[in-house]
């Protein structure tokens, strides 16, 4: 599998100086199959995803519709050239749901045209099905995680690799056995990095785990490398940069955006 991050910012884009070394667009991760293109979540960073729908079907798996993780989706121009067909799907809501979410965002009084109305090649499909639909090209599981509204995490299993996403979650001790059970011999583990614990003193409730917390999950999984993303707003190049110096485990890491790889 390929691995792709087009945008690792949370709640706003920040397209400023002091900014683009870890990036400044919202959640979009990629991941490239012999036969799909699977992308979690359409954030800001989706629009500069190159779309390759002359040989592949789309795939989009959202974690759940907060602003931050569907914003971009109707501004890659690849969704309105011809191609293979464009799945939506979601382990947090049923299908119809899903539709109804989205289409409600891009359009009306929110967006100028009604991109399910006028792109015959996009379809919602209820989560299981989706499944179905990559032919055991890759398996996809998902899981519950605890944030306002709901999320959920993905892993992707492909070739005997496998990649986990646990974005937009706030850790608990409650959690930890059935997150390092889903997390267990994962290749690649993005982490929700929102927040220092001590930032988080304030943030109960705010739905977002730690960089501190990445760390000791980390050491007491089976997890081979794990990438912290879903950077704070506020959080600059140079301060990431600081908090990454402290960062004792050799097995955790800073993702940014347009890294990219090989799993």
């Amino acid at each position: 599998m390929k691995f792709t991050i087009h945008g690792v910012r949370g709640s706003v884009p920040t397209p400023k100086d002091g900014f683009l070394k870890y990036g400044g667009n919202t959640s979009c991760y990629e991941i490239e199959t012999d036969h799909h293109q699977l992308f979690c979540d359409a954030g800001t960073g989706f629009q500069s995803a190159e779309l390759e729908r002359n040989t592949k079907d789309t795939f989009v798996f959202f974690t759940h519709f907060h602003h931050d993780h569907i914003q971009g989706f109707p501004f890659n121009a690849g969704i309105f050239r011809p191609g293979k067909k464009i799945v939506l799907s979601s382990g947090l809501l049923e299908a119809s749901k899903v539709n109804s979410t989205m289409q409600n965002y891009f359009s009306g009084s929110y967006f100028p045209v009604d991109v399910f109305d006028i792109l015959g090649h996009l379809t919602v499909e209820e989560f299981e099905e989706a499944k179905n639909l990559l032919n055991g090209d890759v398996s996809i599981d998902c899981i519950k995680l605890q944030h306002p509204g709901g999320a959920v995490g993905y892993s992707f299993v492909s070739h005997n690799k496998k990649i986990v996403l646990l974005l937009d979650n706030e850790f608990c001790l409650s959690q930890k056995d059935v997150l390092l059970k889903f997390c267990e011999n994962a290749d690649l583990l993005i982490w929700d990095g929102m927040f220092t614990q001590e930032e988080l003193k304030d943030k109960k409730g705010w739905g977002h785990s730690s960089i501190e917390q990445a760390v000791d999950f980390t050491e007491q999984s089976s997890v081979k490398r794990t990438l912290i993303c879903h950077h704070a707003p506020n959080r600059s190049d140079q301060d990431i940069d600081k908090l990454r110096l402290k960062i004792s485990s050799q097995s955790v890491d800073f993702g940014f955006e347009n890294m990219s790889l090989i799993i």
